[in-house]
């Protein structure tokens, strides 16, 4: 086969001018089938950034960050110049949204040489909705997803094609990109006679999947079977609730999976980015990043086999406060494997003695009783200053303590709260080997914890959110200042120990080890239920572990995980009765509301027309007003006539007159 010569602008963007792995591997395997590279870096770029881009190609510049990847694209040619484009066979546009090859690239690039087409991509959408209104009916025609163009020399030698680019406006919006450049770009060169197609063509086999965007909705099927060589990166960084509303939500974590399982890619590079540039929260819901763990026997084992677990060191650590919860968090602790250390700190020397007594049963490798010189900072300060210290030296460490939740009137609820947080983290030995095996199993796995707790009063506000106290988000972005910790922070959602009860990696809460605590740093009693540096520690756990590149995620017992599932369902159908509720009540609001702009309507109109008659009335007023006074005046020139002589001098003759007709009336009534 003939060789083609092929040249690729890139375009890539970072807000921080980070370059990671993922790119500079995605960048290695497109040289292998390209002549020469050109990166359009949109805004920012490091200087580590840019000697890695020099590494692979000389042609780097800095392009101002506007007009989004479009306008990086026509910066890219302008860089080349229109002249020089056609010493070119073929000229490909990507940029930096996509993980991948998992497959090389050669392969594709021969398919479709044979082809003979004037331009193609990867994949393609259907008729998508046009957010600007641009379109004629407001639908764009099927087109090529523009992470990836390749354009045949026919085609961008001619003058439309530099007219194209020199005609595209401002874009100044993600919708504006999206209408005058990736929804127009395949109908603009289409209607000019150019012919297209794309390497993953589902219009036949799966021609049903045409109108939806097929790689983010089901990237799984199409690296599979069809040897799709990317994913897209917002297939990790969308929301969730969209992503269900069209599949059944697996398909991202499924191909992940099947990346990194039957691929020769690194998954590593992709959870490198993500965990440095997304939201943790959505990274974990399309991910699924859950663990329901036996509680009976250990996964993968027929017998006790605990494999290199003897060999980690672990620790137990516990803050106890009050008397009668020690016997119970210590049937929890026993939990633990014996290689552990336990670690127990003590509001005084009576607790001690009673922890003492509570704990002699425990089998562990050391038991160390810590008496605090006070409980300012509570269960928060015995972590990270009575027992940060001990930290350094072990690969896991769990942390539980006694809780009661006494602000809850109900006492069921509050300990309802104390058994779902103890029952998922320290639920039987069997249960603690296979969370140990699941961190020895994902090294980028930074905490454990179970999900937010959702009975009782916590049914009403989501804990996994920052409510119910708003002053929970200002804590914790003025924490993560503190500790300067620089990860995606949102106020739309998080994830978080709420209960503070977890295992973690102490590498990954290496920012909050390294800070010089002190009982001075935390509030004084009575603390309040919510809004303080203890419940903004609850919420920056995790957001500490990403910043060290590991993620958090939910664990739970089978068992509990039963429970769960009832609840959740029951928590969805109570919500989806409210729902209803109210949106009848809102269908008779309007309709009152209707009734209400009727009533309004007509007494307006009333309004009117009294105003109407009020007007009528007031020139009638008017009217008679001039009648009195012209009456009045023709009384005074008739009483004036009277007294005249020439009105004397006529009297026989009125009289006369008036007889007359007085006799006239008579003959008239005898006739």
């Amino acid at each position: 086969m003939k060789s083609v010569n092929r040249l690729a602008i890139f375009v890539f963007y970072d807000k921080d001018g980070i370059v990671d792995r993922y790119v500079t591997y995605l960048l290695e395997e497109l040289l292998k089938v390209i002549s020469r590279l050109i990166i359009v870096c949109n805004g920012k770029l490091t200087a580590t950034g840019r000697s890695a881009f020099n590494k692979l190609t000389k042609d780097v510049f800095a392009s101002e960050n506007k007009g989004f990847y479009a306008l990086g694209f026509k910066a890219g040619l302008e860089y080349l110049g229109w002249d020089n484009l056609g010493q070119y066979d073929e000229l490909i546009l990507m940029n930096d949204t996509v993980y991948g090859p998992f497959y090389p690239f050669k392969p594709m690039f021969d398919a479709m040489d044979i082809e003979n087409l004037d331009f193609w991509g990867i994949t393609k959408y259907g008729e998508p909705p046009d957010p600007c209104g641009t379109a004629q009916d407001g639908v764009f025609q099927e087109h090529i997803q523009s992470y990836f163009y390749a354009i045949g020399k026919k085609m961008f030698s001619c003058l439309e094609f530099s007219q194209y680019w020199d005609n595209l406006p401002a874009l100044g919006t993600w919708e504006e990109s999206e209408s005058f450049h990736e929804l127009n770009f395949t109908k603009y060169f289409s209607d000019r006679g150019f012919s297209w197609d794309v390497y993953i063509n589902l219009d036949n086999e799966l021609k049903e999947y045409r109108n939806i965007k097929s790689l983010e909705i089901m990237p799984f099927e199409l690296i599979k079977k069809y040897k799709c060589p990317i994913i897209k990166r917002i297939n990790l960084s969308t929301e969730y609730l969209p992503v269900i509303k069209s599949s059944i939500g697996d398909d991202t974590k499924k191909a992940i999976d099947y990346i990194k399982e039957n691929t020769n890619y690194d998954a590593d590079l992709i959870w490198e980015n993500i965990l440095r540039t997304m939201e943790l929260r959505n990274i974990k819901d399309n991910l699924h990043l859950n663990y329901m763990l036996p509680q009976n026997y250990i996964l993968g084992n027929t017998g006790n086999n605990t494999g290199n677990i003897d060999e980690l060191k672990i620790a137990l650590f516990i803050h106890l406060y009050y008397e009668d919860q020690a016997e119970f968090c210590a049937n929890y602790a026993g939990s633990i494997v014996e290689n552990a250390d336990v670690y127990i700190t003590a509001p005084s020397e009576q607790m001690k003695n009673v922890i003492l007594e509570c704990f002699k049963e425990i089998r562990c490798n050391e038991l160390k009783i810590i008496v605090l010189p006070e409980n300012r900072g509570r269960d928060v300060s015995a972590l990270w200053v009575a027992l940060k210290p001990y930290m350094a030296d072990y690969d896991y460490v769990c942390f539980i303590h006694d809780k009661k939740s006494s602000q809850i009137e109900l006492l069921t609820i509050g300990c309802g709260f104390a058994y779902r947080c103890l029952e998922n983290t320290l639920g039987s030995k069997e249960y603690v080997i296979n969370i140990l095996n699941v961190f020895q199993n994902n090294p980028r796995l930074g905490m454990l914890f179970p999900p937010p707790v959702i009975h009782g009063p916590f049914i009403d506000h989501s804990p996994n959110k920052w409510l119910p106290n708003e002053k929970n988000y200002r804590n914790t972005v003025e924490l993560a200042r503190k500790l300067n910790i620089d990860v995606p922070m949102h106020e739309n959602g998080l994830v978080c120990p709420i209960g503070a009860m977890f295992w973690f990696r102490p590498k990954a809460l290496k920012k909050i080890i390294d800070h010089d605590w002190k009982y001075e740093d935390f509030p004084m009693e009575p603390l309040p239920v919510d809004g303080t540096l203890n419940h903004a520690f609850e919420r920056i756990y995790c957001f500490a572990a990403q910043s060290e590149g590991y993620y958090s995620a939910w664990v739970m017992t089978d068992s509990f995980t039963s429970i769960e599932i009832t609840s959740l369902n029951n928590l969805l159908l109570h919500k989806s009765l409210e729902q209803s509720r109210l949106q009848t009540e809102l269908c008779q609001h309007i309709g009152v509301f209707q009734q209400n702009a009727e009533l309004s309507k007509r007494n307006i109109e009333i309004t009117m027309q009294n105003e109407c008659l009020s007007k009528r009335n007031i020139e009638l007023s008017q009217q008679n007003s001039l009648l009195n006074a012209e009456l009045i005046h023709k009384n005074n020139e008739y009483e004036g006539l009277k007294n005249s002589r020439s009105w004397k001098i006529t009297a026989p003759l009125r009289k006369v007159t008036s007889l007359s007709r007085k006799l006239r009336r008579i003959k008239q009534g005898l006739s």
